[in-house]
């Protein structure tokens, strides 16, 4: 490499180092003018907040619950003899009313079975009376001494024999009555029918599944409640219900029911609202939000809700003091809503905290109030 090569070299990483140094030099430069430009505000007129006494108000919790909506009453209706379905007269959203058939078995082999027990039952009966007749002059042979007792005993056991026979074939004659007027299929309530699990001419045992039935004149909302909510709610209350399937249209029901026991480990409580469908706009299955009004909590400790700070997972609030500075304190709260948050602990009646700006504090920042406004409760 020639020395003039090189002196070309040595002239531009000098000239890039001078540049560097400048530029670092104006950096460090401006960072201590602003630094000093904060450090005068800080100590000047302060940072311009909206002030408010903590004060008492009557707070009105609404809790927000979801629950999908479930039929008032809902059982699956079966047949209570063997046999195979030779009609069935529902099909699925069909409405059904109490006592109502709505199928019935093939009866051909019971019907047949019914007129052959009438047959042995009347058999029976025959062999019964000529039995009775047979003991009586039996009896009246005895008397006379023309018979022996063993001959008595005879004719009195086959008399007890045919009383035996009736009596089985009368039970056996009404088994079969009754399994053939059991061949009909009776809806036990009103409501409508779900879901049809079987077809005519399917053979069916006795329990199992054809259709099942719903009440949904009324239709039920099981909402979990958490056991900090719990004393919010009270059975009878009316509840609001919005519905996603129906462009969240309101309905209107009440608290029925609260378990008396919490569900482990999540310590959680179901409350069961009612809610009346009597137009049939609600159906079994689908979504709902409730709007559950609680307990009025009287003379509330209240802070706005604008002015609560995070500190982390915590919610705070920056309280004035009596030298203008502010010192974040950290809340135990309990409803929060509709603009107000109710202070549990941390706070007392009188106090001062910011409202507005707080965004541009930290603890120990000093405050000007412009004009002195002050907002309210």
């Amino acid at each position: 490499m020639n020395t003039k090569k090189k002196k070309l070299i040595f002239t531009t990483g000098f000239v890039v180092l001078v540049l560097l140094g400048i530029i670092s030099y104006r950096m460090y430069a401006n960072i201590t003018a602003n630094k000093e430009r904060a450090a005068k505000v800080s100590q000047g007129r302060g940072v311009a907040v909206e002030i408010a006494e903590v004060g008492r108000r009557d707070i009105s919790p609404l809790l927000t619950l979801s629950a999908n909506l479930e039929p008032l009453w809902n059982a699956d209706i079966s047949a209570k003899v063997d046999g195979r379905i030779d009609r069935l007269f529902v099909d699925e959203g069909d409405i059904v009313s109490s006592g109502m058939v709505i199928g019935v078995l093939d009866t051909n082999e019971l019907a047949a079975q019914v007129i052959q027990a009438d047959g042995t039952l009347l058999s029976n009966q025959a062999s019964l009376e000529q039995a009775i007749a047979d003991l009586k002059r039996t009896e009246a042979l005895a008397l006379e001494g023309a018979i022996s007792m063993q001959s008595l005993d005879a004719a009195r056991t086959k008399r007890d024999s045919a009383i035996g026979q009736v009596r089985s074939a009368q039970g056996n004659l009404s088994l079969l009555q009754a399994k053939l007027e059991n061949a009909s299929i009776i809806a036990p309530r009103n409501g409508i029918v779900l879901k049809r699990y079987l077809q005519a001419g399917s053979y069916t045992k006795a329990g199992a599944q054809i259709v099942s039935i719903a009440d949904v004149s009324s239709l039920l909302a099981k909402a979990t409640v958490a056991e900090s909510e719990l004393r919010e709610i009270v059975v009878g209350s009316q509840v609001k219900i919005k519905v996603n399937a129906l462009q969240d249209k309101e309905f209107i029901g009440n608290v029925t029911r609260i378990s008396p026991t919490a569900t482990l480990p999540a310590r959680t409580f179901t409350a069961e609202i009612t809610i009346p469908n009597l137009d049939g706009l609600l159906k079994p299955g689908m979504f709902g939000k409730l709007i559950v009004p609680g307990l009025v909590h009287t003379n509330a400790l209240v802070v706005p809700e604008s002015s609560l700070v995070m500190r982390g997972d915590q919610k705070t609030v920056y309280i004035v003091t009596s030298e203008n500075k502010v010192q974040q304190r950290m809340l135990k709260l309990g409803y929060v809503g509709d603009g107000w948050a109710e202070v549990l602990e941390g706070l007392q009646d009188g106090e001062r905290i910011v409202v507005a700006g707080q965004n541009k504090l930290k603890d120990g920042s000093s405050i000007n109030v412009p004009g002195g406004k002050e907002g309210g409760n």
